[in-house]
């Protein structure tokens, strides 16, 4: 008899065998991983970034869907540049899909004004789709007695294909914002005659705000608040993600609820994290609600961000000023 997680392996790779659209993996705290929202982000000027992103969909599931992401990005002050790299691997059902991209980032900053810069990026690289069958078992794979014997008697198959994507940012004293769209050349990932896989492109807009509670008090250390949003939009999916982050010292907390508009579900997240000087470490816990139904833990994910930062060797007398954001 065949478990619920060989049958939802095997849904899962029957499915890639239409023609669709392939949709992005996602994190439950966008500014714990910058790189991957918008390629404006790459280059931070007080220090080198070296991050590691972990997430586990689904936990209770016997195929859950997991996500691990590794980026690192260094600032050139004196040419108005940031430079990095971004890997993100999607590995669903045990592995049985797997979409793992690499890109290179680069971002130019525009000084307008003291208080006021616009920074553009670009990205290029790739992403490699690979099926494994080595944890899936067919029907005809199973004798009379329950037990499996044989193989799926195919290997699974693998397809590279070029990606690129580029963003703009914004800041004006405590506001900021930005605009991205990746994808862009909706390149395909799979093409098996009438049957293919395309990235469809990805719209991003995104608009925050950090206010410090505690500007009049000149001894008090500051408390900052700050609210955001951020609408996405690939193919007929639409989500709003409204966000609230407190931070004080090296503590930061955060709240996002997302809405997918006309869907009957709503997703909250829960982040708390530390930040230093040398490292800082998220974690966040979000769950679905469902229309007339509270699933929990069936709809939970975890979600773990650790970076650590790298002084830069040279100082320059070069000012130089952060996008703001969240910090981590």
């Amino acid at each position: 008899m065949l478990t619920s997680k060989k049958i939802h392996v095997t849904f899962l790779l029957i499915l890639t065998s239409f023609t669709s659209y392939a949709q992005d993996a996602s994190f439950s705290q966008p500014f714990s991983n910058q790189l991957y929202l918008n390629p404006a982000y790459v280059g931070n000027p007080k220090y080198q970034r070296l991050q590691f992103s972990y997430r586990n969909q689904w936990l209770v599931s016997e195929s859950p869907f997991m996500t691990y992401g590794i980026s690192y990005d260094k600032y050139f002050i004196e040419q108005n540049s940031g430079l990095g790299i971004n890997i993100v691997n999607d590995m669903q059902s045990l592995g049985a899909l797997n979409n793992l991209n690499a890109n290179i980032l680069y971002s130019y900053t525009f000084q307008i004004a003291y208080n006021f810069q616009v920074r553009g990026g670009v990205q290029a690289g790739g992403i490699f789709k690979s099926q494994n069958t080595r944890n899936l078992i067919f029907p005809d794979m199973v004798n009379e007695g329950g037990n499996i014997v044989g193989s799926p008697g195919f290997s699974g198959t693998s397809k590279f294909a070029p990606d690129f994507a580029a963003g703009i940012l914004a800041e004006w004293d405590y506001l900021y914002g930005g605009l991205s769209v990746h994808h862009l050349s909706e390149s395909k990932i799979s093409d098996n005659g009438e049957n293919n896989i395309v990235l469809s492109r990805k719209y991003t807009a995104q608009i925050g705000a950090a206010f410090n509670l505690y500007k009049r008090y000149l001894f008090r250390k500051s408390l900052i608040i700050s609210p955001n949003i951020i609408y996405q939009q690939q193919l007929d999916i639409k989500q709003v993600s409204l966000g609230l982050y407190l931070r004080h010292h090296s503590l930061e907390s955060g709240l996002w609820l997302k809405e997918r508009i006309g869907f009957s579900n709503h997703t909250f997240a829960f982040l708390l994290g530390y930040h230093n000087e040398n490292f800082s470490f998220a974690y966040s816990y979000d769950f679905s609600i469902f229309e007339n139904n509270f699933r929990g833990l069936k709809t939970s994910s975890h979600e773990v961000t650790f970076a650590m930062f790298f002084e830069y060797k040279k100082r320059s007398r070069k000012k130089t000023r952060t996008i703001n954001s969240p910090v981590f």
